[in-house]
């Protein structure tokens, strides 16, 4: 009998003890379901992504854009809840949960990408003014009026730890001229201003800058430290120059820095492009003459101001260029360059490899 009782007690125990393991299993589950389809984060972050295909390339798409806490969470709610998902390119965010996430996906115009506006490496302003005019449906002549407007220009310069007084210059051609950080900007709605994509503009140069800040900070040229403006105006030459071969891009910043520090006039014909207001490899003596502080074979130093968009390949480059004795170089017509010493050299180069 006492056997017995104690048999009970044992048993109770052992269906209690899987009654709480199994309580507890299924909260955890329960937990790690609904906790599955928070938001990524608290912070709000905005991800672009393309969506299309069927609800696992959709899920696959958005764990790849790091908007799903839980790939399989999500997974096990899309088949329990039914969604109808329209391909598009939508601006989420990371700090949407599943739900929102996923009925955004059905179509919500709120969020769907209503033009892109692409500035590449090597961009003059016109060129980034066309190419946002386009974006905003608007003339380009207005985003140049916009980007001269000085009072406007003023808010920049103290709002933008890079921008700086030399942007006011009524040598300066176009203000702004090197500020852009390259990329694809999403626009999302008819409403945006040219004042909301010049903001993301320079926000995101500000990002691209701001990984670089204390190594340019402490650029020297013979001995004196750069403004941020002297720096961009050095790699936005270099950028022009630089015919895309990145191996080349540190080797060409190094002669340019070889004439800056002798001292040496650059002698670089995209800065007397620049100054005409051309793109040409056929540099006539016409073009030279041009009076221009853009002018490098006329005046000293560097150009006045930054004459095209910098990449962040171009930036590094410029930080860690090559230490040679080259003074010239001259680009083939299949990119590829070749460098010298001397005026000899470089002549005796020019006249066996001319292409233009």
């Amino acid at each position: 009998m006492v056997k017995t009782e104690e048999n009970m007690k044992k048993t109770q125990k052992i269906i209690i003890g899987a009654i709480a393991g199994i309580t507890i299993v299924v909260l955890a589950l329960v937990f790690f379901y609904f906790n599955g389809q928070g938001a990524v984060s608290s912070k709000s972050e905005e991800v672009v992504v393309e969506i299309s295909g069927s609800t696992s390339s959709v899920l696959n798409q958005l764990d790849k854009a790091g908007l799903l806490k839980s790939k399989t969470v999500a997974s096990i709610y899309t088949k329990f809840n039914s969604y109808s998902f329209k391909a598009n390119v939508y601006v989420l965010n990371k700090n949407m949960d599943l739900k929102k996430i996923l009925t955004i996906l059905e179509g919500d115009k709120d969020y769907i990408s209503a033009a892109k506006i692409t500035i590449l490496d090597g961009y003059r302003i016109p060129e980034c003014a066309q190419q946002v005019a386009k974006g905003l449906e608007i003339d380009s002549t207005e985003v140049l009026e916009k980007w001269t407007n000085k009072e406007y220009l003023q808010t920049l310069v103290e709002k933008y730890w890079f921008l700086d007084e030399s942007i006011l210059s009524a040598d300066i051609m176009f203000p702004l001229e090197g500020y852009f950080g390259p990329e694809t900007y999403v626009i999302t709605s008819k409403k945006t201003s040219i004042e909301d994509v010049t903001k993301m503009m320079l926000d995101q140069m500000d990002r691209n800058l701001s990984t670089y800040k204390d190594k340019i900070s402490n650029f020297m040229i013979s001995g004196n430290k750069v403004s941020m403006h002297q720096f961009l105006s050095l790699a936005s030459v270099v950028q022009c120059e630089s015919s895309g071969q990145k191996e080349d891009q540190a080797k060409i910043a190094g002669v340019f820095m070889n004439r800056l520090e002798k001292p040496m006039r650059l002698q670089s014909d995209v800065t007397v492009n620049y100054a005409n207001q051309i793109k040409t490899v056929a540099v006539t003596y016409n073009h030279l003459s041009v009076d221009s502080k853009y002018n490098t074979y006329k005046y000293e130093g560097l150009p006045v101001g930054p004459i095209s968009t910098v990449s962040t390949n171009i930036i590094e480059a410029c930080l860690n260029y090559q230490k040679t004795d080259n003074l010239f170089f001259f680009a083939l017509k299949d990119g590829s360059v070749i460098y010298s010493k001397t005026y000899e050299e470089h002549q005796q180069v020019v006249k066996e490899n001319k292409w233009y």
